[in-house]
């Protein structure tokens, strides 16, 4: 692989991935903070649930990390559709889910880092993509 392949000499690329996977790995704290926090029993289903679910959450967060910091980085194309696709089934009903149902005392906090990630990754998918479909008609 040549080093313009890597993505030296695509500063845009270069910037954006690194914000994409910035914001990925931002979200792997509060996924596994729900999941472990003893709000729930695993005997329940709902704690289970919540456990799966954060889990889930986990897991997406490093798989995002990883294409964003590889195949996205190297500047392929499926790599930014994979993120930004992941970023519209579940990131952003998630963040909107929150909007509506979290309680007024914690809304604030709870929404500044749903929405500070968001814009992170979206920076960072608009820098790839300024770069990716740019020469494109």
């Amino acid at each position: 692989m040549t080093d313009e392949r890597e993505g030296a000499g695509r500063p845009l690329l270069w910037v954006g991935s690194a914000l994409s996977t910035l914001a990925a790995l931002g979200a792997l704290p509060a996924a596994f903070l729900v999941g472990l926090r003893p709000r729930m029993g695993l005997e329940s289903a709902l704690g289970r649930h919540l456990f799966a679910g954060a889990l889930g959450l986990g897991c997406l967060s490093l798989l995002l990390a990883v294409i964003a910091a590889g195949p996205l980085r190297r500047g392929e194309k499926w790599a930014f559709w994979a993120y930004a696709g992941a970023l519209l089934v579940v990131g952003v009903p998630a963040v909107a889910a929150d909007a509506i149902y979290v309680s007024r005392q914690s809304l604030l906090l709870t929404l500044v880092p749903e929405v500070m990630g968001l814009l992170t990754a979206t920076a960072g998918l608009a820098l790839c993509a300024q770069d990716l479909f740019s020469g494109e008609k």
